[in-house]
């Protein structure tokens, strides 16, 4: 699933594009970093910005980024002259690396534990989207960007399912709750745009097919214990569980650029 809506038809050229959210948006596990919030000058901000048709005119966002604050503190980059709008955020609503944190130390029941906490928000924003705290939060994020940049188009996208099936006790499991997470990410995007095919949800999870955790050419930084240190161990512990430059370049923005059409 590319999006949830039509791609509109392919602009001459988006020349002020903005990128927000998380450390996915920012480049996090790919290196070198500009700044603070993990910004890579090989994140799909920075590569989609060498396409012919992209002008990246500011990239806001920042590793450990929620939906509030992209609310508070990147949506407000935006101006009336955006015409394009990455976002990718969620996760850390969820404390999702907390979880995989746990999972990595103790697979088993504080694994389950950590996952099923999250999972039970995550079915709850499916079922009962109106009454759903998380829901609202992704909700109210996209109509912010919505307002505070009405030319733009909007690509939300989702996450990257970190493992290879089976390759680890807890690798289905967490694979089960990013398609869980992406669902309702979708979900909110579907919402938000109303029909206007202007907010589109992009489902990177097709292009990472083969390179999760595990596989023989991943990539997401793994941990120290699944990976090669030579070429998919972050040199820091937090790039653990992002993707590295070829998931950025061949998974995120491959996937982008399809859904611009």
């Amino acid at each position: 699933m590319a999006g949830l809506t039509p791609a509109p038809a392919s602009a001459d050229r988006f020349d002020s594009y903005v990128a927000l959210g998380d450390s996915f948006a920012a480049g996090q596990g790919a290196g070198p970093y500009l700044d603070a919030c993990f910004r890579s000058t090989l994140g799909y901000p920075a590569v989609l910005d060498a396409a012919p048709k992209i002008g990246l005119t500011g990239n806001a966002a920042c590793s450990g980024a929620t939906t509030g604050s992209v609310r508070d503190s990147q949506i407000p980059v935006l101006s009336k002259k955006v015409d394009l709008v990455t976002v990718t955020a969620g996760g850390n609503d969820l404390d999702s690396i907390g979880a995989l944190a746990i999972c990595a130390v103790d697979p088993g029941q504080a694994c389950t534990d950590a996952l099923a906490q999250r999972a039970a928000v995550l079915q709850t924003a499916l079922a009962s989207p109106g009454t759903s705290p998380f829901f609202q939060d992704l909700l109210g994020m996209l109509n912010d960007i919505k307002a505070t940049a009405p030319r733009a188009d909007i690509y939300v996208a989702g996450y990257p399912l970190l493992f290879e099936p089976g390759a680890g006790p807890a690798a289905d499991p967490i694979n089960g709750l990013t398609q869980q997470l992406n669902a309702v990410i979708a979900a909110a995007a579907r919402e938000a745009d109303g029909g206007r095919a202007k907010v589109h949800f992009v489902d990177v999870s097709q292009a990472f097919a083969g390179h999760g955790i595990g596989s023989a050419q991943p990539w997401i930084v793994g941990p120290p214990t699944l990976c090669e240190a030579s070429a998919t161990c972050g040199t820091s512990v937090a790039d653990i569980f992002h993707p590295t430059a070829d998931g950025y370049t061949r998974g995120y923005a491959a996937s982008i650029t399809a859904a611009l059409g």
